[in-house]
């Protein structure tokens, strides 16, 4: 019985070895329930092929970009239903006689924000890389004007009151923690259920990677200080940075 088992695990062993490991990528380390999240799968190997492939008389160019950016990924939009933690992969496949396997990752996945004005910072890791994330929510106003016919136009959802700024952390914090601001995104969310002129909010969420100095220790803790169009109602904790 343990010749088989000896046999067996080097037989996975091999057949392991034999398989190129691919990278998979997420574009929110953390993100909520309903989020559109990107995933992403490094492909390059197949520009590799066409290019080896292809007569040499043709040129082969990069994937068209997609709001000026290029890549070599294969990209699909996800969206979690469910808070929970959830494991992705490994996805296993074959392309012109090779054997390819993605790593596994988790994802942990949080609710939905109240529907009310807030600000909301968090500390999360992925993939070994810490990161803050800013979320916040603004009460929108109605826009709506009225013509001489008597009709009316108005943008759905209501827009962001006049002079009301969405938060953002400064790049600098302290002598060796820098934040990258690495993806921002806004827009106009509304609650369920709610009619066709129904005011929403403006939500903005900001992703920043921690970098720490080789040098840096101790910890340091997030304040006031550290923040730029902070509302007047606010609440950020209690968090620690460190290494």
């Amino acid at each position: 019985m343990k010749k088989i088992t000896f046999l067996l695990f080097i037989f996975c062993s091999l057949n392991v070895l034999g398989q190129k490991q691919l990278k998979i990528e997420i574009d929110n380390p953390e993100p909520r329930v309903g989020q559109n999240v990107t995933f992403s799968i490094n492909i390059d190997f197949l520009t590799d092929y066409f290019k080896k492939e292809l007569d040499r008389n043709i040129e082969f160019t990069r994937s068209i970009p997609i709001y000026g950016m290029q890549s070599d990924d294969l990209e699909r939009v996800i969206i979690f239903k469910k808070a929970k933690k959830y494991k992705i992969g490994p996805f296993d496949f074959e392309f012109n006689g090779k054997k390819y396997t993605t790593e596994t990752i988790e994802v942990n996945v949080l609710p939905k924000l109240p529907m009310e004005n807030g600000l909301w910072l968090r500390k999360t890791e992925f993939d070994g890389q810490q990161y803050l994330i800013l979320e916040q929510l603004i009460h929108n106003k109605s826009n709506r004007t009225s013509n001489k016919n008597g009709g009316y136009s108005q943008t759905l959802g209501g827009i962001k009151p006049q002079g009301k700024e969405f938060a953002e952390l400064k790049e600098q914090l302290t002598e060796g923690i820098e934040l990258n601001n690495y993806g921002s995104f806004s827009n106009t969310i509304r609650p369920e259920g709610a009619d066709f002129l129904d005011v929403g909010f403006s939500y903005s969420i900001k992703k920043y990677k921690i970098i720490f100095d080789d040098d840096f220790a101790g910890e340091y803790l997030i304040s006031e200080k550290d923040f730029e169009n902070l509302p007047e109602i606010f609440e950020i904790g209690e968090i620690k940075l460190k290494r």
